[in-house]
């Protein structure tokens, strides 16, 4: 049995994706399978895994006929993987060489069930064509946070490693050294723990990490980190997110998402339901947020209808700016009303908070300002 086995779904990624399994095949752990899924790939994808399967037996690839999207070959990856752990990378993305040698001693270190890196890099698409269009501009990710924690006195002998206690209800969720992300692709996972608990979905194409995230932690895995490990993102403008912005077809899949975890959660972390449900919406805003479809107003009618029957709710005293929007989502099913009443005064405070330089000062004057607007609202 080898030691990982890495999962790289693929569809119609030419340009980059000799870069991602270049820093797949040359990294420090060698034991280790990496299966490639060719999603029904029109363009030359398939011939490139071909030829780099000729020279590493380690590569394994499963071609499908037809598309069905990166949730499902992912999970036709993780039915052929043959190792106690796994790791999902997305084709256009790369690592660095110690990458999975760094996540997978952690995780068995520490017996986790996941293991995870926030140091990630954002290797923005900057639309010049030269070479094999692979031009690309590398920037910090969230902050860098990394680099704060290794400036920080209290924590600078340990900050890379160590057991994650996050949950739901830790506080200061985004800026702790134990906040996993909700990715899957900055990760590495006991295959049993996915496996035997039927995690990953296999049909959805929008708000697949959240559903899969979000389940796993109502779960009470055990988690760990190495913040070593170093993962490039690579942010396309034809990606999924940027193309959800113009279509006019509904993306329901983040209402499938809400609700299998509402549920999920609601069965099997019942006690911190309330705290699911906040980052569970958050993560639902995303995206309604950035549709720009012709059919926001049918969305809302569907939105107003599954929060209406799930009756969701979360706690007015902790997040009096989100509850609020909860609250007027269930009980009025007019978007307009919505759109004038929370999303215009939601503008003009992020409006505002655009003229604070400093990001981490601005993102506090949003939260608190918009919490001290709806705080005494009924």
């Amino acid at each position: 049995m080898t030691d990982l086995t890495v999962i790289i779904p693929i569809y119609n990624i030419e340009h980059y994706l000799a870069r991602c399994l270049d820093s797949t095949i040359t990294q420090t752990l060698k034991d280790i399978e990496i299966i490639c899924v060719n999603d029904a790939s029109t363009d030359n994808s398939l011939s490139i895994l071909e030829e780099y399967a000729k020279n590493d037996s380690r590569i394994k690839i499963i071609n499908h006929q037809e598309n069905h999207g990166p949730s499902y070959a992912r999970y036709s990856g993780l039915l052929e993987a043959k190792s106690d752990y796994i790791a999902f990378v997305d084709s256009d993305d790369y690592i660095s060489n110690e990458y999975l040698e760094d996540l997978y001693y952690t995780a068995r270190i520490y017996d986790a069930d996941i293991c995870f890196t926030c140091n990630i890099y954002t290797v923005k698409d900057n639309n010049k064509k030269h070479k094999n269009n692979l031009e690309y501009i590398i920037k910090p990710y969230y902050h860098n946070r990394v680099d704060t924690w290794m400036n920080d006195k209290t924590i600078k002998s340990n900050w890379h490693e160590g057991i994650s206690y996050f949950d739901f209800d830790t506080p200061k969720k985004e800026n702790t050294r134990e906040y996993p992300l909700v990715n899957m692709w900055n990760k590495v996972f006991k295959l049993d723990f996915i496996k035997n608990n039927n995690l990953l979905s296999s049909t959805l194409n929008v708000g697949e990490d959240v559903d899969f995230f979000y389940k796993a932690l109502a779960l009470k895995p055990k988690i760990s980190f190495n913040h070593k490990a170093i993962y490039y993102y690579y942010q396309r403008s034809n990606s999924i997110m940027h193309s959800i912005e113009k279509d006019d077809k509904i993306p329901t899949d983040i209402l499938e998402v809400f609700k299998n975890v509402f549920l999920f959660n609601k069965e099997h972390n019942n006690e911190k339901l309330i705290d699911s449900t906040y980052w569970n919406f958050r993560s639902f805003l995303h995206i309604f947020d950035n549709y720009k479809g012709s059919k926001k107003e049918e969305f809302y009618t569907l939105t107003h209808n599954l929060f209406k029957d799930l009756d969701v709710y979360i706690d007015k005293e902790k997040y009096p700016f989100e509850s609020k929007q909860i609250d007027t989502i269930k009980t009025n099913d007019s978007y307009l009303y919505y759109h004038k009443n929370i999303e215009n005064v939601k503008k003009y405070v992020y409006g505002i908070a655009w003229l604070i330089p400093k990001l981490s000062l601005r993102e506090a004057f949003k939260q608190k300002t918009l919490s001290l607007l709806f705080k005494n609202k009924k």
